[in-house]
């Protein structure tokens, strides 16, 4: 292979790396109102006066305090004993709990998965608590709304209320936290009614209110793998974003993350699924996050509010979605959230025809990891005409070897003039030294759109395929050695690249040969904590171009002895 071809496969390979490392998942990071039936004025929050984000240089420790408002809440109105409700659609099976008016464990019936996941490593509620707080301490540390029993009435069986009442400066004031439950959709509503049912006005300590869906999204998963990471989303003035953490337990100022904006959704992203919280009739003024080590993922939302009138109520509704990182489910709830499906644009197409083609086997075969070796077999006939142009090629340039060998030797003082010579000789012969790596430059969107499929498709979670590969999303480790994962499949895909590459060499110079000789093992390195697919994929793409090989060599053997 010439210069160019091994440049062209350098290229292809810096491509390849260089997408990895930006869009493959990080390291895992460290881990962690009483109803009374009096009529109220309701006034929606977005009537406030809109207030910036408190800046980020204050740390939470710093959080203005009130005198009689210490930085908790201080409940007055409280339950006398724990119940729960049972909610069922046709998405969910929910049990709602009145301490802390929480969902306390969510199924989601499609897949039989629990999406609450409270035992996990890091320091973490676990519940969607759908938490309401008045400073950064609280977000950080909670408050006592999140402990106590609430009071509770069922209204339907898709809607429940939950009150309990608090004081402000000394004023009370009734907080309802209502769950309505919205049959053959993705979501739920979320309704808040804070009441002043004091008898003067009451100022809102710094002037806004924090709220969150909660610190965790399921499955319970193996959170030491990479892949199944938790981590904070948010859309804020137009844009999707997924933060990772990064605060220093040392220091205060970095245990929250903060950013100013119209913020139209905050949540929490598991692998697979999302929580997202958003305003139905107004939006926040920014974003803030848990940016600690080892502590869960709360993402809250600034909502403004100054102060709250005699008798009066302040609504903030918010519509929930609960459900798997699919961006037509997503699109559904609100154009804004197809962010939230975690796949590159430009690999969407592709990966949805991979989904597809995958299922559609999978629903004859019943095995994955068969129906990907069966989609390896496809791709591989799709694309056998680039092959087999491919592999003429290469033929016709080991025929025309002694010729540039010769024109080496010749120019080997002027490399320019070689080169317009060896191009010569080429485009006389009507040889393309770059069609040796068009067959592998036109995979490379398949190779993206399976890596994504793998990644974030619950489809192909936890699908086994044969002997110890029991997990086609994860790595096919047999075990660690010194926190070192020994994987197989890896290794065989190395071999096999090496038998493809011995078969199909061409003569080239000695530098050539070494890079050839080098690049499986990079390609290893690349490949190593892959998710077990897409090296099954590689593996199989391998084989058959070996078969493919060998039959050609016989074809070329056989014709020379006829001749």
């Amino acid at each position: 292979m010439e210069k160019r071809a091994i440049v062209a496969v350098v290229l292809s390979l810096a491509v390849w790396l260089l997408w990895f490392y930006f869009v493959s998942p990080p390291e895992k990071p460290g881990q962690k109102v009483t109803q009374d039936g009096t009529p109220v004025q309701q006034q929606a929050v977005q009537d406030a006066t809109p207030k910036s984000v408190p800046e980020k240089k204050s740390s939470f420790t710093d959080v203005t305090k009130s005198t009689d408002y210490a930085g908790t809440v201080n409940v007055v109105s409280k339950a006398g004993s724990q119940k729960q409700y049972r909610v069922q659609t046709d998405r969910y099976t929910a049990e709602l709990t009145n301490k802390g008016a929480a969902i306390d464990n969510l199924l989601q019936r499609e897949r039989d998965i629990q999406l609450v996941v409270k035992d996990t490593p890091f320091k973490a509620e676990g519940t969607f608590d759908f938490a309401l707080h008045f400073n950064e301490r609280e977000f950080l540390e909670g408050n006592a709304l999140q402990d106590v029993k609430w009071n509770s009435r069922k209204i339907s069986d898709r809607e429940y209320s939950f009150t309990t009442t608090l004081t402000l400066n000394g004023v009370p004031v009734r907080v309802e936290k209502r769950f309505i439950f919205v049959e053959n959709s993705d979501y739920l509503r979320v309704v808040f009614n804070i009441t002043n049912v004091g008898r003067r006005d009451v100022t809102v300590p710094n002037g806004y209110i924090i709220f969150s869906p909660g610190d965790m999204m399921g499955p319970r998963m193996d959170y030491e793998s990479r892949y199944n990471i938790i981590g904070s989303v948010y859309y804020i003035n137009d844009d999707f974003e997924q933060p990772g953490k990064n605060g220093d337990l040392n220091d205060p100022d970095e245990w929250l993350e903060r950013e100013n904006g119209t913020t139209g959704w905050v949540g929490v992203m598991s692998r697979y699924f999302l929580i997202i919280m958003m305003p139905e009739k107004s939006s926040g003024t920014g974003v803030i996050y848990d940016n600690r080590e080892g502590t869960g993922y709360r993402t809250g939302m600034y909502m403004p509010v100054d102060r709250f009138k005699q008798r009066e109520t302040v609504t903030n509704s918010f519509k929930v979605f609960i459900g798997p990182k699919n961006k037509e489910r997503l699109v559904a709830v609100d154009k804004s959230m197809a962010g939230g499906a975690d796949v590159n644009k430009w690999i969407e197409p592709i990966r949805d025809l991979v989904m597809w083609s995958l299922l559609s086997i999978d629903s004859l075969i019943g095995n994955l990891g068969w129906s990907l070796v069966i989609f390896s077999l496809l791709t591989k006939i799709v694309f056998l005409p680039l092959t087999q142009k491919s592999t003429q090629s290469m033929k016709k340039m080991q025929e025309l070897n002694p010729q540039i060998q010769e024109l080496r030797d010749k120019y080997k003082e002027k490399p320019e003039v070689m080169n317009k010579k060896v191009m010569e000789l080429y485009k006389k012969n009507k040889v393309n030294p770059m069609s040796g790596c068009l067959p592998l430059l036109l995979q490379m969107p398949f190779f993206f759109a399976l890596y994504s499929a793998l990644i974030n498709s619950v489809d192909l979670w936890q699908a086994p395929f044969i002997f110890w590969i029991q997990d086609l999303s994860l790595p096919d480790t047999v075990m660690q050695i010194e926190g070192f994962n020994l994987n197989i499949l890896p290794i065989i895909m190395t071999i096999t690249t090496f038998m493809q590459q011995k078969l199909s060499s061409v003569d080239a110079a000695s530098q050539q040969q070494k890079f050839m000789m080098f690049m499986p093992l990079i390609i290893l390195v690349v490949l190593w904590n892959m998710p077990s697919g897409l090296v099954i994929y590689w593996i199989m793409q391998n084989m058959l171009q070996v078969l493919h090989q060998l039959y050609i060599n016989h074809k070329g053997k056989i014709e020379a002895q006829e001749s």
